[in-house]
């Protein structure tokens, strides 16, 4: 809103009818406020194009030599006011993006959007969101402490006090902390919880009623934010940190991985629709490539599984692995088969699929199809060859651009 004073000066500043403790005044007000001086250069360019006249003329004043030391005061203000400004207007960087995969963008705290990250892109504070559940992004700050997120997460980035705080307001994250500076620790706040850590490697699964905190190495502290309690999470331990008082907040061993998994659909689901009587039905959703390998838009029709969900212990892949899926298809029509994975006890994110495999439905149009851990590839050429010895964190079967009918009846993973 604007300054009824700093109107009031500066309509005499261009009447010319302007004092010199007036002047001074102007001059005050201009030296300690950015939207003063805003509103200064606004008004002068609009008197300036109401005149009809190239420069503004030169205030009558008594003392010439005030007058023209006020004036260079104010050139002086102003001028320094446009640098400042301007180098407010180029945010620094902050992280650096490793890799991005599907639907990521990023929002900035201007209300800048990237609507697609690349690998190397430098960004300042601001928010991620991987926006579907094949979704995922790598990224790193410059000491090398390094994040990923994956799934419909949003996390936001930011340095407060020279301390790294990310905000994840839902969704899956992977965090490697290297040592921070002492009395700078990394905090992570989520819906329910408040976390310190200086040097570690740990994840969090978060959503609006509780956070999971599971830590591979070195300790995190970890606060409920509803009654204060806090819990110090060792390597090879998790705790739980809901909203609700009368759920267990204590840190408890990190849960042993398993070898076989079969899925219950409805509490296993990240994206389909369930249907009681046939199963878990394929629905759409859309693929976005990155810009520094630009790709049209995909459609997908997507069912995505999440075998750890809840409870469930995180399910390791080994060499002798097999997923075998059973349903419907409409018609003969190809399916792509995937899953994203950690390193076993955390870490990055690779993945892994199978494409173009052929399905042939029966008379009563279902399928069987069994796949060894072999035959899945590596999407990117700096994953792993094989994924055996990590732990499956999401797989998905899905038909490209046309919608088959497919409906998962079951997933079952074994050696």
């Amino acid at each position: 809103m604007p300054d009824p004073k700093l109107d009031t000066l500066l309509a005499r500043l261009v009447d010319e009818t302007i004092t010199e403790t007036e002047f001074q005044e102007l001059e005050q007000l201009l030296d300690n406020s950015a939207d003063a001086q805003r509103r200064y250069l606004h008004y002068m360019d609009l008197h300036a194009d109401l005149q009809n006249v190239d420069e503004v003329k030169s205030i009558k004043v008594t003392n010439q030599r005030q007058w023209a030391t006020g004036l260079l005061a104010l050139a002086t203000i102003l001028v320094l006011a446009c640098f400042f400004l301007w180098q407010d207007a180029r945010p620094t960087p902050m992280i650096q993006i490793i890799d991005a995969d599907g639907a990521v963008r990023w929002l900035g705290d201007g209300g800048k959007v990237e609507l697609a990250v690349t690998s190397g892109q430098k960004l300042p504070s601001g928010t991620l969101e991987t926006r579907t559940p094949d979704a995922s992004v790598e990224l790193a700050f410059f000491d090398g402490t390094t994040l990923s997120l994956t799934g419909r997460s949003a996390l936001m980035v930011s340095i407060m006090e020279e301390r790294k705080v990310l905000r994840l307001r839902e969704g899956n994250l992977s965090i490697d902390v290297v040592k921070q500076a002492p009395g700078k620790p990394l905090q992570v706040f989520t819906p329910s919880s408040e976390a310190e850590v200086l040097g570690t490697q740990f994840s969090v699964k978060a959503n609006e009623f509780s956070s999971q905190y599971t830590v591979n190495e070195g300790r995190v502290r970890v606060k409920r934010i509803t009654d204060g309690q806090i819990q110090e999470v060792t390597a090879d331990q998790e705790v739980v940190s809901a909203l609700e008082l009368g759920t267990d907040f204590t840190a408890t061993s990190r849960r042993k991985t398993v070898t076989h998994w079969q899925s219950d659909l409805l509490r296993d689901r990240l994206h389909g629709h369930w249907e009681p009587d046939s199963g878990m039905r394929a629905m759409p959703h859309l693929w976005k490539g990155t810009v520094a390998e630009p790709e049209t838009p995909v459609l997908l029709y997507s069912v995505v599984l999440d075998p750890s969900t809840g409870k469930r212990p995180p399910v390791q892949l080994t060499e002798g692995t097999r997923l075998k899926v059973q349903g419907r298809i409409d018609r003969p029509h190809p399916i792509y088969v995937g899953f994203g994975t950690n390193r076993a006890r955390g870490g990055p994110i690779s993945k892994y699929s199978v494409r173009n495999v052929k399905v042939t439905p029966g008379d009563d149009d279902r399928f069987t199809l069994e796949l060894a851990l072999s035959e899945f590839s590596p999407n990117r050429a700096r994953f792993p060859l094989s994924p055996a010895g990590q732990e499956i964190d999401w797989l998905w079967i899905q038909t490209v651009n046309v919608d088959a009918g497919l409906v998962v009846e079951e997933v079952v993973l074994s050696d």
